[in-house]
């Protein structure tokens, strides 16, 4: 296990440009943007317009790209007064198949049902063949559960290093419940870079900006 390095609030790690903090104002564009997806579904099932099972997959596109959407618990994502928040962005090595992905983040979802804490996942296709997921969940311990997962230990451990050049993951929560119009607020980023020899993880703490 690599040494944990950690950054300051405003400080960027040298020559690794994906750690600048204008990268998170990027992200959270982007996180909004699928939480607006999660609110835009909900609506439409508080107002009847639409019928959903739990655990149901949606998936639609918007500008020639994918949109993805599960929803797992309506009725504890209608109640609770401001989800925890996992964001997950990735520059992918896009010579390799991206297969494997897809199939593990299939297998992933599909175990969802055994995290209870999982409110909702979704995701966003971006430009040059790069996606972002959020998850919504109750608590922040609910992450500790899903990390025991198989599925997705083989997935961090094996698939990142060889399908990612870098990784950044955001932990935070919402403002309000999430027909309040909430704001996504970060808390903590934790980056991984697997471009050169050997890996290099960080964690900066934005607790309070």
């Amino acid at each position: 296990m690599p040494a944990l390095v950690s950054l300051g609030p405003g400080e960027v790690a040298e020559n690794r440009p994906f750690t600048a903090l204008e990268m998170i104002q990027g992200d959270l564009k982007v996180l909004h943007g699928v939480l607006a997806d999660v609110r835009a579904i909900m609506v439409d099932v508080e107002e009847g317009a639409r019928a959903l099972e739990p655990f149901q997959r949606l998936a639609w596109r918007v500008g020639g790209l994918t949109r993805r959407l599960l929803i797992c618990d309506v009725v504890r994502l209608r109640a609770h007064p401001g989800p925890c928040v996992v964001g997950f962005f990735a520059e992918r090595r896009t010579d390799m198949d991206i297969w494997p992905l897809e199939e593990a983040n299939s297998e992933i979802i599909g175990e969802f049902s055994k995290y209870p804490g999982i409110l909702s996942y979704g995701s966003v296709e971006l430009p040059r063949g790069h996606w972002a997921n959020l998850v919504l969940h109750d608590d922040p311990v609910d992450t500790q559960f899903w990390r025991r997962s198989e599925l997705h230990a083989r997935a961090v451990e094996t698939l990142s290093p060889r399908h990612y050049f870098n990784v950044r993951i955001h932990n935070g929560k919402l403002t309000s419940g999430l027909f309040d119009r909430p704001e996504i607020v970060i808390e903590r980023t934790k980056y991984f870079d697997y471009s050169g020899p050997t890996e290099w993880r960080a964690e900066r703490a934005l607790a309070g900006k």
